[in-house]
């Protein structure tokens, strides 16, 4: 695999994010919207792609919406294709493919009228580098656009996956069961190599933050989370990887839930 070991993120002094960690993303402080009746963590199927129904994750609601996180891999793409080498979320190829592709061959007319448009605070990747004391992650590189479609950030995946599954610390120098990825059987046909495991690695949103690294090789590494679960770096060219789509939709009262066993 094309993954560099995170030795960077020591650099940067993240030692942990607890729970007093603010998202980045769109409703991630707010309370669930009690007037839904769906509990986070439970799982709807909406969509369908390469000829199969798409399970979803419900991570967050409010105000009759709901965040979907993809529960599987659907597919094996790159961060990014153009060989431009440092490119942030705005411009790579993921963002491209997931908004347009992904976005128009996965979900009928219909479900397309209620995927809504999330905006991120996110930082700007100018900021400087803050020191490690502090609670926001300067460091990595969140969203800053409007997407129907996105990938978690940073700091969705640790207030999301982490700490709404009861856990109070996240230090990513531990793996977690929490972020465990499993790839369609779709997805793992394109895998360009093929490991002894059943699970696989997820590209979070974040790109390096080429102003804190003086290696210009980090620069074209984007965060990601591995087949063990835990965070690390990949090339942005990388064909390991899995794409986890997210997305907030208006929440439909036929929408089609799964019992958990």
């Amino acid at each position: 695999m094309q993954n560099k070991t995170l030795g960077i993120v020591a650099f940067l002094g993240i030692t942990g994010l607890c729970i007093g960690l603010s998202g980045c993303g769109k409703n991630v402080d707010t309370v669930a919207g009690s007037s839904i009746p769906i509990e986070l963590g439970e799982h709807v199927m909406y969509g369908s792609y390469q000829g199969e129904p798409v399970e979803w994750r419900v991570l967050d609601k409010k105000d009759g919406e709901i965040l979907l996180l993809s529960e599987y891999g659907l597919d094996i793409l790159p961060f990014d294709d153009s060989g431009s080498g440092s490119i942030i979320w705005e411009n790579s190829s993921i963002r491209n493919w997931l908004n347009n592709e992904f976005y128009n061959s996965t979900f009928s007319k219909e479900e397309q009228e209620n995927i809504l448009v999330s905006s991120s605070e996110g930082f700007d990747e100018n900021n400087e580098s803050v020191s490690w004391q502090s609670e926001k992650p300067y460091w990595h590189l969140e969203r800053k656009t409007e997407d129907k479609v996105f990938l978690l950030s940073y700091t969705e995946m640790v207030e999301y996956l982490i700490i709404n599954s009861g856990l109070e610390f996240y230090d990513h120098q531990y793996a977690y069961d929490e972020l465990l990825c499993y790839p369609t059987e779709y997805a793992k046909q394109q895998l360009y190599q093929v490991f002894d495991i059943d699970t696989c690695g997820w590209w979070l949103c974040n790109p390096e933050y080429s102003e804190c690294v003086e290696n210009d090789d980090f620069k074209t590494y984007s965060e990601m989370i591995t087949a063990y679960g835990q965070l690390d770096l990949a090339k942005m060219d990388s064909i390991q990887n899995a794409v986890r789509p997210a997305m907030w939709v208006t929440w439909q009262s036929d929408m089609e839930t799964i019992e958990e066993e």
